[in-house]
């Protein structure tokens, strides 16, 4: 059988997501000749993929004008409208779903040697008030007899280019099945939805509303929407393909990370590292560590860990006074580093990393540590952090930097919450908030690609002290900020300094720059009923009134808190009253 299909690509980040070239590589076989029409611009490297791989016998590109139905109608007339009839089915698809979760080519087989099939597709959706009953676009075929006949042109040719998807959907995708039928053609659908229960669904879309379903009946491809759309169920969706299928769930986890933001839940529980055998020879990429040394007595703790590795590694060392520096050199072989840099008492360890830009950027992945310890409660917040952020991301980094190896998407690894912000209520929504406008402020500064409100998150995804292995082109944005020291506040620092914000924007400035991330685990089990106690404390939630402003904001903290408390409890008292007159 002469087969063809014309397969539509959208990114609205400029890539292409491996789901993408994945379902290509399954379907190409199933097909004589494939054009990809993509309505985002493709890089060389993606071009040069598709055709050296024989993903695709031919591109065109265009502007996403029309959609999917528009980008179909410039595919078909790439491939000449007098030479569709060559064809026995020309398959109209686009990458909207992940798949093919099962194999495909039974079902497909099976359509095409219905002979009282003319065209047909994966689902359909029935009868409202608004739509008539109709397959669902993702997926059409259409037979031979379609493609003879004179209609088919007619239609296909008079496809306008609609600004709203809305208009596309109304006048196309809820009307090119009963244009078909009234011409004469049978359908039919490969999950034909017409007897099953729409029970407790807005709409009768299954592939929105109910893909647990789609699951149910091993329909081989899922669509993208699915996911976020149900992501109390996602994890169980996820468990279902990994345990019931051989399809990759790394690919979706990429994609719906990339196309919309990476710490949905659904997705943080699928983030942990996996165990991997670590490479004892040389990486191919090179290795920089970067190590802040504040407190010179803990040296030697870190620098044991470090001699153990079985990787090259260049480390720099930063520090802020010259007796410091004497210290360093006495402790250490010269030979154990490669600088040995002052940097001054301003920006922790954050801004001397920065400061470590030109020296950093020679190099493909680079560690990120420091000398922690908290003054205030040192067992606790000093003593316990440090050990479990150096059993996270600092003795296993042979294994890291493996995954950074055989992963090209990973750009970021950090470490799971440490025990003490699990027994205590600290990073709460009301305080993180207070970091929100300055996170957008650095991020416009940095000309990020992607857009984000930060000002309507809760909290934020980070690695907390900001221990970090990254990928150095993951976090390049920052290092091209060129942070004036002026902008770091003087010790003692406050609590929502800029420092904080950039600690918290890492793993979105990677995502921005199409790079995933990855939590090293925890060793110390704690169960998840700490996290319910303690973040459900049944009590008044709002900011306490005994504060040390100098860790709050100074007098700026301090004039916040005289708006908001009565602020709030003007509000509470109009709320009641409300209630109790109405």
């Amino acid at each position: 059988m002469k087969r063809l299909l014309i397969y539509v690509h959208y990114n609205k980040n400029g890539e292409m997501s491996p789901h993408v070239r994945y379902q290509l590589q399954e379907l190409r076989s199933l097909f004589t000749k494939v054009l990809v029409v993509s309505n985002s611009p493709l890089t060389e490297d993606m071009k040069k993929d598709l055709l050296t791989a024989q993903l695709a016998d031919q591109l065109l590109e265009r502007v996403n004008r029309g959609f999917d139905f528009a980008a179909w109608r410039d595919g078909m007339q790439e491939i000449g409208w007098s030479n569709l009839s060559d064809y026995d089915s020309v398959t109209l698809m686009n990458d909207t779903c992940f798949g093919p979760i099962w194999d495909f080519q039974p079902s497909f087989l099976e359509m095409e040697a219905d002979t009282q099939v003319d065209f047909w597709g994966l689902t359909n959706f029935r009868a409202t008030k608004a739509f008539p009953e109709h397959l669902q676009s993702y997926f059409l075929t259409f037979k031979k007899p379609i493609l003879n006949d004179k209609s088919f042109l007619t239609f296909w040719q008079g496809i306008k280019e609609y600004r709203d998807v809305q208009d596309v959907i109304d006048h196309y995708e809820s009307r090119v099945t009963t244009y078909f039928l009234e011409q004469g053609f049978q359908y039919r659908a490969l999950f034909d939805t017409i007897g099953e229960s729409t029970e407790g669904m807005l709409h009768p879309d299954f592939t929105y509303y109910h893909p647990r379903r789609i699951l149910e009946v091993r329909l081989p491809f899922l669509k993208v929407k699915a996911m976020d759309a149900n992501q109390s169920i996602a994890p169980y969706l996820l468990d279902t393909i990994r345990t019931q299928s051989s399809y990759p769930i790394e690919l979706i986890l990429y994609h719906m990370s990339m196309v919309n933001q990476p710490d949905s839940p659904y997705l943080l529980g699928e983030k942990y590292l996996s165990p991997v055998v670590p490479e004892m020879t040389s990486f191919k990429g090179r290795v920089a560590i970067h190590l802040h040394v504040f407190y010179t007595d803990l040296l030697r703790e870190f620098v044991d860990v470090f001699e153990t590795f079985p990787f090259d590694y260049d480390l720099y060392i930063t520090t802020d006074t010259e007796s410091k520096k004497a210290e360093i050199l006495a402790a250490i072989a010269e030979d154990s580093y490669k600088e040995i840099r002052l940097t001054g008492n301003r920006g922790r360890d954050l801004f001397p990393m920065l400061l470590l830009k030109d020296q950093l950027a020679k190099y493909d992945y680079v560690g990120h540590f420091h000398t922690k310890k908290s003054k205030e409660a040192d067992y606790w917040a000093g003593e316990s952090w440090r050990q479990e952020l150096l059993q996270m991301l600092v003795q296993p980094s042979a294994e890291i930097l493996t995954h950074f190896e055989k992963d090209p998407q990973l750009g970021l690894v950090i470490a799971d919450i440490p025990s003490f912000f699990r027994y205590n209520r600290i990073v709460t929504a009301w305080n993180e908030h207070q970091m929100a406008l300055m996170m957008q402020e650095l991020w416009e500064r940095m000309g990020m690609a992607k857009s984000i409100d930060f000002t309507k998150m809760d909290t934020f995804v980070m690695s907390y002290g900001s221990f970090v292995w990254f990928r150095y082109d993951a976090l390049e944005p920052l290092f091209s900020l060129e942070l004036d020291v002026n902008e770091v506040p003087e010790e003692p620092l406050p609590q929502n300094s800029i420092l904080h914000a950039i600690e918290r924007l890492l793993v979105y400035i990677a995502w921005s720059q199409n790079y995933d991330f990855r939590i090293a685990p925890n060793s110390r089990m704690i169960t998840p009923f700490v996290d319910n106690k303690v973040l459900n404390l049944n009590g008044d939630l709002h900011p306490p009134t005994m504060v040390d402003f100098n860790y709050m904001g100074g007098i700026k903290g301090a004039l916040r808190y005289i708006v908001i408390g009565p602020a709030r409890a003007i509000k509470y008292i109009i709320k009641r009253m409300v209630a109790k007159y109405s």
